[in-house]
């Protein structure tokens, strides 16, 4: 997926959102930065001390952990990171410390696969009507 930005702004301060593919959770992850990199919006593949199941919707370790390394990591060590959610009520980390904090994402890629390929995680209630309708974009089919 191809980054692109939009601008907005008064004027006097033209902000700018770029978007970064960052697939691995789902094909379609992306994460929102702001163009003097100040804060970033990373979905589900960056979490707070944490990142996004890979065992589901097309999900695939190996590309989660060059995702966040390539696209996010790269980020200043003061770039705010603002997951989509966090269970534990954390609202906001810094790419410094998720690069040496993160139990995940701190390990080597062969051992990242490894330890998402064996979380052994329940199955979401709803993945069985969520995955049909994400991938037709939202769109329910109306009970017959």
């Amino acid at each position: 997926m191809p980054s692109w930005s939009r601008n907005w702004g008064c004027g006097c301060c033209m902000l700018a959102l770029e978007t970064r593919a960052s697939p691995g959770h789902t094909p379609g992850c992306v994460t929102f930065v702001l163009n003097d990199h100040s804060m970033a919006f990373t979905g589900d593949a960056l979490l707070i001390r944490g990142c996004g199941r890979t065992d589901f919707q097309q999900g695939c370790a190996k590309t989660l952990y060059h995702s966040v390394h390539e696209k996010i990591f790269t980020l200043p060590g003061d770039c705010l990171i603002y997951p989509a959610h966090d269970y534990r009520g954390l609202t906001v980390s810094t790419v410094e410390e998720e690069r040496t904090l993160n139990p995940r994402l701190t390990l080597s890629c062969e051992e990242f696969v490894k330890v998402m390929d064996n979380l052994n995680l329940p199955k979401p209630k709803q993945i069985d009507f969520a995955v049909p309708a994400n991938l037709r974009c939202g769109v329910q089919t109306p009970p017959s």
